[in-house]
């Protein structure tokens, strides 16, 4: 059997980073609902011999996909799951950043499989951290851990 990773692209942020050159959106809560059901009815058109592979990673990208409901990460990976025969082992994870995460997220991801946390800390300077445009400082950033 072949081990197949997953990546998954939530492009919805509070506010684009200076530096990010992914594709990314600010201000576009109003398509939410619609990406993630065509991202959802990809996943179910999706052609695959479910005893050829076996997902052993599945990684959740952004954009920042703890910005978006809970509840649709969860359907992401419950569709997900009827879909591909994921080892039991598997590797999921999902980027958060301070402001856009908080404990009951974190207790659904961890109810839906998730079994790692990508933090984004891209420095400890708080003058650097406006300048690339995070909405955190590294306090604000501790708090969160």
């Amino acid at each position: 059997m072949k081990n197949l990773g997953i990546y998954v692209h939530i492009p919805f942020c509070v506010k684009k980073c200076n530096y990010c050159d992914f594709i990314s959106f600010s201000n576009k809560e109003n398509l939410v609902d619609k990406y993630i059901e065509t991202l959802k009815q990809e996943i179910k058109n999706y052609k695959i011999n479910k005893e050829e592979y076996l997902v052993s990673t599945i990684y959740f990208g952004g954009g920042t996909p703890s910005y978006i409901e809970s509840k649709y990460i969860i359907d992401i990976l419950k569709t997900m799951k009827q879909k591909f025969k994921i080892s039991e082992n598997a590797e999921i994870t999902i980027e958060v950043n301070p402001g856009t995460v908080n404990e009951e997220k974190l207790k659904d991801y961890y109810n839906s499989g998730i079994n790692r946390i990508s933090f984004g800390l891209q420095s400890t300077n708080n003058d650097l951290l406006k300048l690339i445009g995070r909405i955190h400082n590294y306090r604000t950033f501790l708090e969160r851990i």
